[in-house]
């Protein structure tokens, strides 16, 4: 989940930056003066940044701080301000998707509850399995051991067998845990047919369905029934949790976004044409040559295969006879960084189809056999247009993006206050 959450925060729109209003930050103070003020206000309770629906604490920014790939946190941790503003940004979205009705339209709401009710029941039944553990006993571990070893001694068990071992009772203890758990509700479940439908209660939860849909209908009460637990357990308001499930679903919203802001933008045949001339430079295709590549760890194979090729034999026919079965045609460029375009550019004429043998290590040879040369040249504007039009709706999107971006900070009202903190 929190790589999920680290390529979220990466994305195109998180990257947007859109300036809100600052306050308590430009009073010229005393060094010591403000490590006073740092030291009185700055706790993980401290708002960062404030508007209608909007909070973002030093703790917030901390656990999007953690969330971060190491480039992206170094970048962040010299430009904490920023980061912020991008925070303030993915909430504005989702406060908006939900405000306009658009979670709603695209089923985002529907689909939060039933992620916040899977994950909060879950939560609660690993909580209260942990609770149920029993402790594992030197018996318990020895006890294991004859059973994974039954010739050997236990009193010479190693230390690490003996850990291994404690971890998975430890792993088998919390799963008959869990299976208790459930097994104690699962008991009180009661099931009525008839009237071409199926009706499973407990607990003070009904729920119906078509006859053959028992195990489901079970399951859906189970989660109900543990999500019920959770919320009276306060599990709903854990901070950590929160933080989880609006990075979370600020991801989905901003997706929602770009797709209702996309709608509508379509560059002209005009503005490709023009993007096109503007950027005829870019538009050229370098020399390229399409070849096999055999390896091998014997040179003395690698001079058998040019042979047969030279006598006229195909390329999938020495793929066959040496066991190169993932051969197949691929196009190079001359490129520094690959031996294999270089040695098809600087070893004889690319034009011709005389395979050439590279030595790529001390016991590791190549055998490269061109079989089409292809002339490089500007690319037509017909072959670019799918491109052009790409990159002018992506360039049209972002554009909206800021607009939109700006137009949501005034109208909730957000604030940035307390910034000395980010320090």
């Amino acid at each position: 989940m929190k790589r999920k959450l680290g390529l979220l925060l990466t994305a195109t729109l998180f990257l947007l930056s859109c300036s809100g209003g600052e306050k308590g930050t430009t009073q010229t103070k005393s060094p010591k003066t403000l490590e006073l003020k740092k030291e009185k206000i700055c706790s993980d309770d401290t708002v960062l940044a404030e508007g209608k629906g909007i909070r973002v604490t030093v703790a917030d920014y901390k656990y999007t701080l953690k969330l971060l790939n190491p480039e992206a946190k170094s970048f962040f941790q010299s430009h904490p301000r920023e980061l912020l503003k991008r925070m303030v940004n993915r909430r504005l979205v989702l406060a908006y998707i939900e405000d306009s009705g658009l979670a709603k339209k695209y089923g985002l709401d529907r689909e939060m509850e039933e992620f916040k009710k899977e994950y909060l029941s879950r939560k609660y039944v690993s909580a209260e399995a942990r609770k149920r553990l029993k402790p594992i006993t030197e018996e318990d571990i020895e006890k294991r051991f004859k059973e994974l070893f039954p010739d050997k001694d236990p009193k010479k068990m190693s230390k690490g067998d003996k850990e291994f071992i404690r971890n998975e009772l430890r792993v088998k203890f919390y799963d008959e845990a869990v299976k208790s758990i459930y097994s104690e509700v699962e008991k009180k479940i009661e099931v009525k047919k008839g009237n071409g439908e199926v009706v499973v209660s407990c607990c003070g939860i009904e729920l119906k369905g078509k006859p053959g849909e028992e195990e489901k209908l079970k399951e859906e009460l189970l989660t109900d029934y543990f999500y019920r637990r959770a919320l009276k357990a306060g599990y709903g308001k854990n901070p950590e949790f929160k933080r989880m499930f609006t990075e979370y679903f600020a991801g989905k919203a901003i997706e929602v976004f770009r797709k209702e802001l996309s709608k509508g933008i379509k560059p002209t045949p005009q503005e490709v044409e023009e993007f096109y001339r503007k950027n005829i430079d870019k538009f050229k295709m370098p020399d390229r040559v399409k070849a096999v590549v055999f390896y091998f760890r014997d040179k003395k194979q690698a001079e058998e295969a040019e042979k047969l090729l030279m006598k006229g034999k195909s390329w999938q026919e020495i793929a066959k006879r040496f066991g190169q079965f993932n051969a197949k045609e691929k196009t190079y460029y001359k490129d520094a960084k690959d031996p294999i375009g270089v040695a098809l550019f600087s070893i004889g004429n690319p034009k011709e189809r005389k395979p050439v043998i590279i030595s790529l290590s001390e016991d590791r040879y190549a055998l490269i056999y061109p079989l089409k040369y292809e002339p490089g040249g500007s690319i037509p504007l017909k072959r670019a247009e799918r491109f052009i039009a790409l990159k002018l709706k992506e360039q049209k999107l972002r554009e909206k993006e800021e607009e939109k971006l700006k137009e949501l900070w005034k109208e909730y009202g957000v604030k940035l206050e307390n910034l000395d903190c980010l320090r």
